[in-house]
């Protein structure tokens, strides 16, 4: 059985709704929300049976790492492709079934190929810098034996590739200027205003105080050397979740200073609660079975990874001897956590406010 002719008319209509919903501001800031258009237009108005979203991961010598992500498949057809599925291509031989996949990132756009049974019939590129975490592939499957694949669809699936492109750029860029790309935690410009609101506030309003908490991964520099950088990178986000999962929302902000350090703010607290929350946070990712992965960044099955973190603490405001400013405050936190790693690491010191000495 062919392929349903599509309606070109009918076709570029939805064209013109995906221009419009992806303009919409809460479509930019949802990454998840700017595909789901283009999927539903790919089954329904262009006649695919399955319309599935990849992220590329990384390519590692001759191969091309993808993880699925979206999968609209409502008859079952392909139950080979399903979200969260890790696949490793050839890009130099690639299988019948991946032909597409592969040539859509060789060539940076819309491949057609037609092999019969074999994988999806259409698949497009949708470019990111590799400093955003790489791109996507987007494409659909009919189940048939001839996809019959229009020139004005292979159009129209590279035109939702660039106006998605297009939009996760802008989204990216926007989060970039707040968040880390790596952990999902404000970026060291962020935290950083976020400490000196904190000051002026102590500035305008009497009796308050805040702390300052700084927390570094013990050893990291070993875990690069001995399990590689993508493993390192798996650690630093999940030491993020388990940071973000860890904070009060509204009142405390954790952000990633530098590397492997990352600034935690406790806002209207003083340092006794404080060293109290980062004891039960330091503990908590001192149990945590972090995830090992292989040179794939494939997980690596009943084997983990344990990691320890330090802490130094400082408060500030009208119940210190003075008023510190921003970085004279970052710098007293930043003593307690040389004291900490240098007294055996895994470990919180303070800051001690009324002698001017790490405790």
């Amino acid at each position: 059985m062919d392929k349903i002719q599509t309606d070109a008319k009918h076709v570029l209509n939805r064209l013109s709704e995906l221009s419009s919903f992806l303009a919409s501001p809460h479509v930019t800031r949802d990454i998840d929300l700017c595909f789901e258009k283009p999927l539903e237009i790919m089954q329904e108005t262009m006649s695919f049976d399955v319309s599935v979203l990849y992220k590329i991961t990384n390519t590692v010598e001759d191969s091309l790492l993808l993880r699925i992500i979206r999968v609209s498949d409502p008859k079952g057809f392909r139950p080979d492709l399903y979200e969260g599925k890790r696949l490793q291509l050839s890009l130099k031989s690639p299988a019948p079934m991946f032909v597409n996949e592969v040539t859509a990132f060789t060539t940076r756009t819309v491949s057609t190929v037609n092999v019969p049974g074999q994988g999806c019939d259409i698949m497009g590129f949708v470019y990111l810098p590799e400093t955003f975490g790489g791109g996507y592939l987007f494409g659909g499957d009919f189940t048939g034996k001839d996809a019959g694949v229009k020139d004005y669809e292979a159009s129209v699936c590279e035109i939702m590739c660039n106006y998605m492109s297009t939009i996760l750029i802008k989204g990216q860029f926007e989060e970039l200027a707040v968040y880390d790309n790596l952990t999902g935690l404000a970026n060291s410009r962020k935290i950083k205003e976020e400490v000196e609101r904190v000051c002026s506030r102590f500035l305008r309003k009497t009796g308050t105080s805040a702390c300052l908490g700084l927390c570094d991964i013990d050893h990291f520099k070993a875990v690069n050397d001995t399990y590689g950088h993508l493993q390192g990178d798996m650690i630093l986000r999940e030491v993020g979740a388990l940071l973000k999962s860890s904070m009060r929302e509204n009142f405390d902000v954790a952000g990633r200073y530098g590397g492997e350090e990352f600034l935690l703010v406790f806002d209207e607290s003083d340092v006794g609660t404080c060293f109290e929350v980062v004891e039960r946070i330091r503990k908590k990712i001192a149990a945590h079975e972090f995830t090992k992965i292989d040179g794939t960044g494939a997980p690596v099955k009943n084997s983990h990874l344990s990691i320890s973190v330090s802490f130094g603490l400082a408060e500030n405001g009208h119940s210190s001897n003075r008023i510190l400013g921003r970085d004279e405050w970052i710098s007293r936190t930043d003593k307690a956590l040389y004291m900490a790693k240098n007294n055996g690491r895994n470990q919180t010191w303070i800051w001690d406010i009324h002698t001017d000495k790490p405790l």
